[in-house]
């Protein structure tokens, strides 16, 4: 059963970047084609995307991670209760950022922007980078599923 696009949430300002629904249902797909048993912990899911200004995410990311800094994106797996069983999590992804970081590395804003959802979808799941072998299997899966996209390898 594919991702719906009803199990897809997005709040704020998208500024002149286009990102519906239809879309990331399309992307977060792809994904779960590449990665046998993805599917099982993200189909019939709720993911709440808030696309929210460098002061916001500052702040948010002082908050939860106690780093004063903006970033590009911060994700927020939802713990597993019965309360919210049918929530994945929240993302919050900051479009100035994307745009700084796409001017810096030579990339299309909209080709990086599908880079950070499809890898902040990942943490959703559990996936990390915080050591040289977690963070080598989370680039090989979001280089294969950007392929799939069409979207050169962002590394």
């Amino acid at each position: 059963m594919p991702i719906l696009e009803s199990n897809i949430f997005i709040t704020g300002n998208l500024e002149d970047l286009s990102c519906t629904q239809k879309d990331i249902s399309e992307w977060v797909q792809a994904l779960i084609d590449v990665e046998e048993g993805l599917d099982e912990l993200i189909t019939a899911k709720n993911i709440n995307f808030s696309f929210v200004s460098e002061e916001e995410i500052q702040k948010l990311n002082l908050t939860f991670l106690k780093k004063d800094k903006p970033t590009n994106v911060l994700s927020f797996p939802s713990p597993a209760t019965d309360l919210n069983q049918d929530l994945l999590g929240d993302i919050a992804i900051c479009i100035d950022i994307i745009k700084k970081e796409s001017v810096e590395q030579g990339k299309e804003a909209a080709d990086h922007l599908i880079h950070i959802i499809l890898h902040s979808v990942l943490h959703l799941v559990g996936y990390d980078h915080e050591d040289e072998a977690s963070a080598n299997k989370m680039e090989l899966l979001e280089i294969s599923t950007l392929k799939k996209i069409g979207i050169a390898n962002p590394y």
